[in-house]
C-alpha cells in the first residue's frame, strides 16, 4: 500500500466537530489571543461594552430613576467566502499521513483502521487551514495579487485608517531607531504615551495586549535578557513563557516571514489595544455551499484536499488603539 485512495467529506455537524470547533475554541482560540466568532449568527456583529462611570445616587424614594444606559458600541464584520485547496502527489501524501500515525504510542501499525487513517489525514489539513487563517488575520489585503488575500486582516485595516482617523493614535519610527540596546522599551512607551485616555484605562481590566513583529519581540528580549540580575540570568538560561511590559502581555504575531513577500504593509510594527477590540469570525453553518472534502484523483495520481466556509476579521473602536510602525 502506497497510497490512499478513500474519499471523506464532511458537511454540517461533522464540518463543525471535526474541522474547525476544534481549531477555533479553547486553547486554540486563546493562543490567537483575540476575540474568536464562530458561527456567530449573521450578519456576525462585534460588541463592545463600556460601563457607566457613576451607577450610585442618593436613595429618596421608591421607583425608578435609573442613569443613562451603558454605551454599547457595534459593527457588523464583513463576510467573505474563501476556500483551501491542497493538492499532494500520492506517495507524499501517503507518507505525510503515516508520519502522523507512527508518531502516536497508541497505534498498532500492523492493524491501521480507517478511523486512525481519517484522524491523520484531517489532523494534516487542519494544521494548514488554521495557520493560513491565522496569517490572513493579520495581513490579509483583498486587493492584493497574491497570497493573503482573500479577506482584509487587522494590519490593512488599522494601517489606512491611521492615516485618516484622528481618534487612531498612530506614530512611525524609522529602521535607525530600531538599532538602540533599548529600541523596544523606547517604542512601548511611545506607543503608551500616545493611547487614549480610554485605551489606558482599561488596563485593569487585564485584556491590553502588545502584538508586535518578531522583530521588536526580539529587541525586548534582549534588552531584558542584559539586565544585571539573577532573575535574568535564569531567564537567559531557560527562556521565557511570555514577555510583559509594565503588567501588559506582549504577544509575536510571527508574521514576519510572510511580510517578507508582500510589499503594501510595514515590515516592523507594534499595536497596542484591547484584545476584545479585535475580532476574528468563522462561519461554517449559515452559508450553503461549506464543506471539507478530501479525495485521491488517479490521473494525477495525486491527493486533494478543499474547505470551503465564510471567514473575516475586524476591529472596532478606533480609540483603543495605539499603532507605531517603520516607515
Amino acid at each position: 500500500m502506497s497510497k490512499i485512495e478513500q474519499a471523506k467529506a464532511y458537511t454540517g455537524n461533522d464540518l463543525e466537530n471535526i474541522f474547525f470547533r476544534p481549531i477555533l475554541t479553547g486553547p486554540n482560540a486563546e493562543q490567537l489571543g483575540i476575540r474568536v466568532l464562530y458561527n456567530m449568527p449573521v450578519p456576525t456583529t462585534l460588541n463592545f461594552w463600556r460601563r457607566s462611570g457613576d451607577v450610585l445616587q442618593k436613595f429618596t424614594s421608591g421607583g425608578w430613576s435609573g442613569s443613562a444606559a451603558s454605551e454599547k458600541f457595534q459593527k457588523n464584520i464583513a463576510m467573505t467566502r474563501v476556500k483551501a485547496e491542497v493538492g499532494y502527489s500520492a506517495a507524499d501524501y501517503f507518507s505525510l499521513v503515516y508520519e502522523q500515525i507512527s508518531a502516536r504510542p497508541d497505534v498498532n501499525m500492523q492493524d491501521l483502521s480507517g478511523t486512525e487513517l481519517e484522524q491523520a489525514e484531517t489532523s494534516l489539513f487542519k494544521e494548514a487551514i488554521a495557520e493560513s487563517i491565522r496569517a490572513t488575520m493579520w495581513m490579509g489585503n483583498s486587493e492584493r495579487a497574491g497570497k493573503f488575500n482573500t479577506f482584509d486582516g487587522f494590519i490593512k485595516q488599522i494601517n489606512t485608517d491611521s492615516k485618516v482617523d484622528p481618534d487612531l493614535a498612530a506614530t512611525t519610527y524609522t529602521a535607525s531607531d530600531l538599532n538602540q540596546a533599548s529600541a523596544a522599551e523606547i517604542l512601548f512607551d511611545e506607543v503608551w504615551t500616545n493611547a487614549s485616555e480610554a485605551l489606558r484605562s482599561l488596563k485593569s481590566e487585564g485584556n491590553l495586549a502588545l502584538f508586535v513583529t518578531s522583530d521588536i519581540y526580539s529587541l525586548y528580549e534582549n534588552s531584558l535578557d542584559s539586565a544585571a540580575l539573577d532573575a535574568a540570568y535564569m531567564a537567559r538560561q531557560n527562556g521565557r513563557a511570555e514577555l510583559m511590559w509594565r503588567g501588559i502581555p506582549v504577544v509575536d504575531m510571527r508574521i514576519s516571514e510572510y511580510l517578507k513577500d508582500v510589499i503594501d504593509l510595514p515590515k516592523s510594527l507594534i499595536i497596542l489595544t484591547d484584545r476584545r477590540n479585535l475580532a476574528l469570525a468563522v462561519n461554517t453553518a449559515d452559508f450553503p455551499g461549506t464543506e471539507v472534502s478530501m479525495w485521491y484523483n488517479p490521473d494525477l495520481m495525486e491527493n486533494r484536499q478543499r474547505a470551503v466556509f465564510m471567514a473575516g476579521c475586524d476591529y472596532l473602536l478606533p480609540e483603543l488603539v495605539s499603532y507605531a510602525c517603520q516607515e
